[in-house]
């Protein structure tokens, strides 16, 4: 399902997008966060849960697809966390692990629509999500928010709040939240990304004592001009009143840009 990973994946700013038509290929932390007309990016994610005593429980994979449709609008099929900012193991398809972390082969799936508004050094995407979180219960939700990059030569700083509401379901664990995810990127050679992803995230109605800071980092290594491979791991609840540093994750994430 859809409903919150390591995002662990790669970065949900820079890697999910395209490159825009002035950016040059290998200039991984300023790729713009929309796609060209026609552009498509697919992305494959292999999310494993890193627990104490629970390597690799859950496995899942992901896979996610954007296709440019306007030079500013692009729209995309979800199933990682990563593609919603989370860091997590429990993505839409599950194919090992047990009653509590993988109770169903799939979970969810989600719409992405993403518009461009400002390019350049500070460069800003209105987007929202229709996300199905779960499907038993049901769990559809919808999101609001920008995804957001400020650039200085070889660094950037990535974010994408929003908030998001539950649909139906509120009761069982589907209320509405705000995540605000933070990305601290660097490029240090032409053909690679490191990142550390932060960042805070909590339900609405428990966000005094229910929210909770996330710490991973993340590598990306362009490949081929056509392939990026990026690994991330981290906590999801490292910090916060509900800490919890036994639970951990990580995700290998191939991504194609043909």
């Amino acid at each position: 399902m859809l409903r919150t990973l390591v995002a662990l994946g790669i970065l949900a700013g820079p890697s999910i997008t395209g490159a825009g038509a002035g950016a040059s290929p290998d200039d991984l932390i300023a790729r713009a966060l929309v796609l060209d007309p026609g552009g498509v990016d697919v992305r494959v994610t292999a999310e494993l849960g890193l627990a104490t005593g629970r390597f690799a429980r859950p496995v899942s994979l992901a896979p996610d697809v954007w296709v440019g449709v306007t030079p500013r609008l692009t729209i995309g099929l979800l199933h990682s966390n990563a593609s919603v900012d989370q860091i997590d193991a429990r993505a839409s398809f599950c194919f090992r692990g047990d009653a509590r972390s993988c109770d169903r082969a799939y979970r969810g799936s989600g719409l992405d629509v993403r518009w461009s508004w400002r390019e350049g050094t500070l460069a800003i995407a209105p987007r929202g999500r229709l996300l199905v979180r779960d499907i038993d219960p049901w769990k559809p939700a919808v999101t609001v928010g920008a995804l957001a990059r400020w650039t200085q030569g070889r660094y950037a700083i990535t974010s994408d709040p929003y908030l998001r509401l539950g649909l139906a379901n509120r009761d069982l664990g589907n209320r509405a939240a705000l995540v605000a995810p933070i990305w601290l990127g660097v490029q240090p050679t032409c053909r690679w990304l490191l990142a550390l992803h932060t960042g805070w995230d909590s339900e609405l109605a428990t966000w005094r004592d229910g929210w909770h800071i996330p710490v991973g980092v993340e590598a990306v290594a362009r490949v081929t001009d056509h392939l990026d491979l990026g690994v991330a791991a981290g906590f999801p609840h490292l910090l916060g009143p509900q800490n919890n540093i036994k639970e951990r994750a990580m995700a290998i994430t191939l991504e194609v840009r043909p």
